[in-house]
């Protein structure tokens, strides 16, 4: 599909979002193995704080590993200090990231304390100065990622108004979280907002929240015009689902891992190939991290926000928290696999 992403590089125009705790290296490891052979999707970090980069280890923060090989990953920036952001893409220039991302949208109490995030939002001159700021620094895109509605952005036109400026401010482009400020991760998505940004635009408009289905994504570029869509929770249940996209897209290429398969479809597949895939990210999780509880900690957060679209979700959960140790976990969910009746929802309701 061709976009506007196109003119940064981008040709496949579906991606993964910043999920604090699940967009580790192991996380983004485990969707690249489902990703067709050929197709470079952008796939973010978690949520990085531009206070605490400039003095962490690029080789013992967990949220900053790399697993060997790796591309396109986006690191997301939290922050508001000019200096500070300048310090921490000079840090995180070492891992070769694909481009970097402002943080403009999490509504987290904590984050709004200190002007960070939504509360950007609240003032469009200082949300320029800091996207200008960032694109100074960067020799690479910088996106933005906001907000349909919050602080002053309360109705469409101030919304494109606000976008306007981070766009005259540098922006690469930006993504859209179609929920307002109020609502989080529950409701309906309004997907129109996308549409109408994306007309006043000229950058790339990134549409996310709601996104549960390969169809989702794919109507988000077709029917509402926006240049490409951002998954995030829905990926988690559906780590394949670029593959499925693919495949809706007529793109014959297939993972390197699966060559011979074609992308679960029926909810008993979708259901199987989840239990298969939490396996298949506890050995990336052990290939790149040593401290066991972490890992264990990391199955435990994957398949809780998962678990709304299975219908052993719940079971399943619970027996990625119960366990002693990696090799106890790891057998629990082989036994699970063999004994249990294994599906999947299409979609669940964000209430």
């Amino acid at each position: 599909m061709k976009t506007r992403l196109d003119s940064l590089g981008i040709s496949f125009p579906f991606m993964i979002g910043p999920m604090v705790g699940i967009s580790h290296a192991a996380f983004r490891k485990l969707v690249r193995a489902y990703t067709p052979e050929g197709l470079n999707p952008l796939i973010f970090t978690e949520m990085l704080s531009t206070k605490q980069i400039p003095h962490e280890s690029l080789a013992k923060t967990k949220e900053l590993r790399i697993f060997p090989g790796e591309h396109h990953h986006t690191p997301q920036l939290l922050g508001n200090n000019p200096a500070l952001i300048e310090a921490s893409i000079a840090r995180l220039n070492n891992i070769n990231p694909w481009g970097y991302d402002i943080n403009m949208g999490c509504p987290a109490k904590h984050i709004l304390q200190h002007n960070y995030g939504v509360a950007l939002m609240g003032d469009p001159s200082y949300a320029a100065r800091i996207t200008e700021a960032t694109k100074r620094f960067s020799s690479i895109p910088v996106s933005v990622k906001l907000r349909g509605q919050a602080g002053a952005a309360q109705d469409v036109n101030t919304l494109i108004h606000f976008t306007q400026t981070l766009q005259n401010a540098g922006a690469d482009w930006i993504s859209l979280h179609a929920r307002p400020q109020a609502k989080g991760h529950k409701g309906e998505a309004n997907w129109q907002l996308g549409t109408e940004v994306a007309k006043a635009l000229h950058i790339p408009v990134v549409l996310n929240g709601g996104i549960q289905t390969a169809s989702d994504a794919i109507s988000i570029v077709r029917d509402f015009g926006a240049d490409g869509a951002m998954l995030a929770r829905a990926a988690t249940a559906r780590p394949w689902i670029f593959w499925q996209i693919a495949e809706d897209l007529g793109i014959t290429s297939k993972p390197k891992l699966f060559p011979l398969k074609n992308a679960p479809r029926s909810p008993a597949e979708e259901g199987q190939e989840f239990v298969r895939a939490t396996l298949l990210l506890l050995e990336y999780l052990q290939e790149l991290f040593t401290e066991e509880d972490f890992i264990q900690e990391r199955i435990a957060f994957f398949t809780a926000l998962a678990s709304p679209w299975l219908d052993f979700g719940h079971s399943f959960w619970k027996l990625t928290t119960r366990m002693n140790g990696v090799e106890d976990l790891r057998q629990r969910i082989c036994d699970f696999h063999e004994k249990c009746s294994l599906s999947m929802t299409e979609k669940i309701k964000f209430w």
